[in-house]
């Protein structure tokens, strides 16, 4: 690592905490953090080697950056990108600022004086005497035309209090699960050699040594991948403005005349299945998984879908209710999660256990890296920390347990996840709060203790697709395979989640009081849902006359009370008994044809956008490996390359353009979407 490639990495994260709010909803080109490949991390790296690299190594040698330096940077960034996202900071404004508005606006809020029932520190100190100088301004915005709020205008004082209690719970969470990915980094990398194909699609353009181009960039089928699909991607974004002159070429393939042949997948929610989306990049990172992995993902959402319509057939919907209510859906992806959780500790156990007793100065059989053990006690101390807020915040020592466990299943899946598949769309269904209500029932929980756990869920859960870990474990793999050291990388990842929360929390409020908030959109919606599900959780425990007893109930006495939802606990065992079996026959048979990360995704909405490509993508490779064998199979690895690079920079290229007529004219062209 040089200090170069450091400096400019630092730079980079801080520049993309100041701009990434602003660009989503000012100028509005398009998410700049979408998913967990952004396009504004791979797509620069793109046009870097393509371009400037090559100009600096014209202008003078040493100034070019070697590959090494390239993916510290990358790595860097990427790490950014998951903090002034969905994945943190842009759902906490929202989260504790609306439902003051929707308390004012919703009678049944009123009547069960929902917002009283959440602890004053969790969300903004909003009164009759204030709400004109703090809420108002937020929900109408204090821009005028082109003269912007002033920083000092901001009622940051209403704030504080609530910052003051969310900030460090946010980096105890993301400073823990940065020490649980640098411990699970060596089992998944060098034991059990994980592909991580966006990783390893970055590291395949960085230059090596004296170069300032990866080896790629000279091969002529990257050029005929990148070229194509760049050209494609082109022409669909200028016919987006001049539809007379240019041509569209489609991007989907459309099968849904055949939906009268399974009336059972369309009434399972099945329909987009039948109208595959041409993904490009995903089709070239299937290319570089386990055929098993993209054959689940494009088959069990079928499979899924098809058993939802019979299982709707027969009046039973799994699919109820909005993402913080008790659904049996949310209860098949919990009992997946856990399976696929079980297995992925199993199989590494030796080395976990290793890494535990060192880390409390026990004796272990194995030697075990020095920051491997630091990154173990990071992750105890922060999650240590981590519960004591939640206790002090009113939550039981058992439920803070239960919810920080789930919250982390959640975090380790995904990062699993995109390690094995590169399925770089992750939603969830899992809430903790809302599974622990099921497990429970409202009567032992009380609204109190409800309300707690859905908030923190919508800061902290809103969009586990966008959430820290994920991020640090590809950051994690570039690194490593470029050489660079990760006992000293780990730390520097460290100073940039602490610089970017530093940054992107006061940026976002500002811009967010500036333009007023969002009229729309996931965070404004994930706003209410905490409190909706208590206000119908109130009513229903008024009419059984039971909520004075459910605020009495505390502590052990819990469980005691319990009244598990049936449907919904059936549900969880069946998932963790099917993943745990499909696991089991993947690890004995080797030619088991599924996978159980499909229970990550199951029939979900990324699901249905990726599954074609997946689809596509595995029987490219299946074609390639039986009839060219493995030598055409590694020649034609560049082809795949270049079809990512260039779907990946034709996505840039309109955010470019789109900022560049933003700084000159003031005014925001029609975002293209592709």
């Amino acid at each position: 690592m040089t200090k170069r490639s450091v400096i400019v990495g630092l730079l980079g994260a801080a520049a993309l905490a100041t701009v990434c709010y602003f660009n989503d909803y000012v100028v509005r080109q398009g998410a700049l953090v979408p998913h967990l490949m952004p396009v504004i991390v791979y797509g620069s790296l793109v046009l870097f080697l393509l371009f400037l690299n090559p100009l600096l190594r014209r202008l003078r040698a040493s100034w070019v950056m070697t590959g090494k330096e390239l993916a510290v940077v990358t790595a860097m960034i990427l790490v950014a990108c998951a903090i002034p996202s969905w994945g943190l900071v842009q759902c906490l404004p929202t989260s504790v600022m609306m439902p003051h508005y929707f308390q004012k606006v919703r009678p049944g809020w009123q009547q069960q004086d929902a917002v009283a029932e959440a602890p004053p520190q969790m969300l903004v100190h909003v009164t009759e005497e204030n709400e004109d100088q703090v809420l108002s301004p937020y929900m109408t915005g204090m821009g005028e035309g082109d003269k912007h709020a002033q920083v000092a205008d901001i009622p940051w004082f209403a704030w504080r209090q609530t910052l003051v209690f969310w900030i460090p719970l946010m980096l105890c969470c993301v400073l823990g699960v940065l020490g649980l990915a640098v411990v699970f980094h060596r089992q998944w990398v060098h034991h059990e050699q994980l592909p991580y194909p966006i990783s390893v699609f970055a590291h395949s353009l960085l230059p090596g040594r004296g170069k300032s181009r990866g080896a790629v960039f000279g091969n002529r089928l990257f050029w005929v991948g990148f070229l194509a699909i760049f050209t494609i991607q082109m022409n669909n974004y200028l016919c987006h403005y001049w539809p007379e002159v240019f041509i569209p070429v489609r991007m989907w393939l459309d099968f849904t005349p055949l939906s009268t042949l399974t009336p059972a997948l369309v009434r399972g929610g099945g329909m987009a299945l039948l109208r595959p989306r041409l993904y490009f990049m995903v089709i070239g990172l299937a290319y570089f998984i386990a055929s098993d992995v993209s054959f689940s993902m494009a088959v069990v959402p079928f499979i899924f879908c098809i058993i939802m319509g019979v299982l709707a057939g027969y009046g039973i919907n799994l699919r109820t209710g909005d993402h913080l209510s008790v659904k049996i859906e949310a209860y098949l992806f919990t009992g997946g999660y856990l399976g696929i959780l079980m297995m992925l500790l199993y199989t590494g156990r030796h080395y976990y256990m290793n890494v535990l007793k060192r880390s409390v100065l026990l004796p272990a059989r194995d030697t075990v890296e020095p920051h491997v053990v630091w990154a173990m006690r990071t992750f105890l101390l922060a999650m240590v920390l981590f519960i004591l807020q939640l206790v002090n915040l009113g939550l039981d020592w058992p439920l803070a347990l239960l919810y920080t466990g789930l919250a982390l299943m959640i975090f380790v899946v995904v990062s699993r996840t995109i390690a094995e598949t590169g399925a770089f769309h992750i939603g969830s269904e899992i809430f903790p709060g809302a599974i622990i209500m099921g497990v429970f029932g409202a009567a032992a929980l009380g609204p109190r203790t409800m309300i707690i756990m859905f908030v923190l869920s919508s800061v902290l859960l809103g969009a586990p697709g966008w959430s820290p870990m994920p991020f640090i474990a590809q950051s994690l793999k570039l690194a490593d395979m470029s050489g660079v050291r990760i006992s000293r990388m780990w730390m520097w990842i460290c100073l940039v989640l602490v610089l970017t929360m530093a940054i992107s929390v006061p940026v976002t409020i500002y811009w967010q009081y500036d333009q007023g908030v969002p009229s729309s959109g996931w965070p404004r919606m994930l706003s209410a849902f905490p409190f909706e599900n208590v206000v119908k959780i109130k009513q229903r425990l008024t009419a059984q006359g039971r909520l004075s007893e459910s605020r009495e109930v505390s502590g052990l006495g819990r469980f005691a009370e319990m009244t598990p939802n049936r449907p919904c606990t059936l549900a969880f065992f069946i998932a963790l008994t099917v993943a745990l079996g499909i696991g089991i026959g993947r690890l004995r048979f080797s030619k088991w044809p599924f996978h159980p990360v499909v229970f990550v995704f199951l029939g979900g909405h990324q699901a249905k956008m990726m599954g074609g490509a997946f689809l596509i993508g595995w029987l490219i490779k299946t074609m390639v490996s039986k009839y060219g064998g493995g030598r055409l199979y590694q020649q034609l690895k560049p082809l795949m390359i270049g079809v990512i690079a260039g779907e990946i920079a034709a996505r840039l290229v309109p955010m470019l353009i789109g900022a560049v007529v933003y700084a000159v004219t003031g005014h925001s062209p029609t975002a293209y979407y592709g």
